[in-house]
């Protein structure tokens, strides 16, 4: 799926416009850290100084906030619904990161009452898995192939491999290159 806003007016969760929808409007270009944090993996020793890491390698959640605007009445009914629809884990696609979506869910409770009144603000802060991801891409080839992953994070690669002639595919090499970062 493609998502290519031209404004900075909404944002998608599990491919539901929040904006056309319900007329909830994103303020802000929303917050978030560039990277979450490493989840730290030390002990201390007793009658030692400091303590002894044994190497972060993995990250925590990150929260993603997303200042909102009511731009109309939301009846009732609306306001059951989006409580339905944001009480699910989701995807969530922002208009200033196109091509890529957050995986997250709200743990907060909002105060629902506001959502009937126009120009209310409110916060939805999203739990969000560490990193942002990408759209799956697929691709037909023939020979040498060389994907290009731009992430920042390892990422599990899926290679299926159909053989559309009438011999058998033989000398088949696949290899992992890490990453290197300059």
């Amino acid at each position: 799926m493609e998502f290519n806003y031209l404004n900075k007016s909404s944002f998608l969760f599990n491919g539901t416009d929040m904006y056309q929808r319900f007329g909830i409007q994103l303020t802000e270009e929303p917050q978030d850290v560039f990277q979450p944090g490493l989840r730290p993996r030390k002990t201390t020793i007793p009658n030692r100084s400091g303590a002894y890491d044994f190497g972060a390698r993995f990250y925590d959640e990150r929260a993603l906030t997303l200042s909102c605007v009511t731009t109309r009445i939301i009846e009732r009914a609306g306001v059951r619904e989006i409580s339905y629809l944001l009480s699910k884990k989701g995807t969530i696609r922002i208009w200033n990161e196109p091509g890529k979506y957050y995986v997250g869910r709200l743990y907060d409770a909002i105060e629902l009452e506001q959502l009937r009144r126009v120009g209310n603000r409110f916060a939805l802060v999203f739990s969000c898995e560490p990193f942002a991801y990408g759209e799956t891409i697929q691709r037909n080839f023939q020979g040498l192939y060389a994907p290009n992953y731009t992430g920042t994070a390892a990422t599990p690669t899926r290679i299926e491999i159909t053989n559309t002639g009438v011999r058998d595919a033989v000398g088949i090499r696949i290899m992992q290159i890490d990453k290197k970062v300059a």
